[in-house]
């Protein structure tokens, strides 16, 4: 084989598997997406298909009750998985998350940052800078709040976990008086 038609052959195979490619994700993505925006309208309907105390077949039936009739079976099904485990309240993440692969591909690196307050742009740049130092300017920024942090922030990227909230602070405290007892 020369090498003019190799390298059309290879141009049209990847035309061809980015194709397939864009259009599994965007059916994955419109068929999610259009569950998540029915439940972020109703915070109380989501409590209730979350809830494995009922169920499954009645939050299925809920489920199914949200979902147009050309879902694809596979994303059905996997709503139905998270369904299941109680586990709607993650299509959120789970959506940004697809998205984010799709974009840069499943080896993608996220900075999950998480405050007692939203941070400032200053604040924000400020940790963009710090985290692309320590690991990368490949990686991505999720800024996320929860007051239960009480304080300072938390920086989790894969594995690694750098505990610096006020929260985190006090329970390593407790956990040393504990130990002297």
């Amino acid at each position: 084989m020369s090498a003019a038609k190799y390298s059309k052959g290879e141009e049209l195979a990847q035309t061809y598997a980015q194709a397939a490619y864009q259009h599994t994700t965007q059916g994955w993505l419109s068929g999610l997406n259009a569950v998540h925006e029915r439940l972020a309208a109703d915070a109380g309907l989501l409590a209730d298909l979350d809830n494995i105390d009922v169920g499954f077949e009645e939050r299925q039936a809920r489920l199914d009750g949200l979902l147009s009739s050309d879902v694809q079976p596979d994303v059905r099904n996997f709503l139905y998985l998270l369904l299941r485990e109680g586990h709607l309240g993650l299509l959120g993440d789970v959506i940004a998350d697809l998205t984010r692969f799709s974009t840069r591909g499943p080896e993608a690196q996220i900075a999950r940052i998480t405050s007692a307050v939203p941070l400032t742009s200053d604040e924000k740049e400020a940790f963009r800078q710090r985290v692309h130092a320590r690991f990368g300017p490949d990686v991505d920024l999720d800024f996320r709040v929860d007051s239960s942090a009480l304080g300072g922030a938390i920086v989790q990227v894969g594995d690694k976990i750098i505990d610096g909230s006020v929260a985190g602070k006090l329970n390593a405290l407790h956990e040393r008086l504990a130990a002297l007892r």
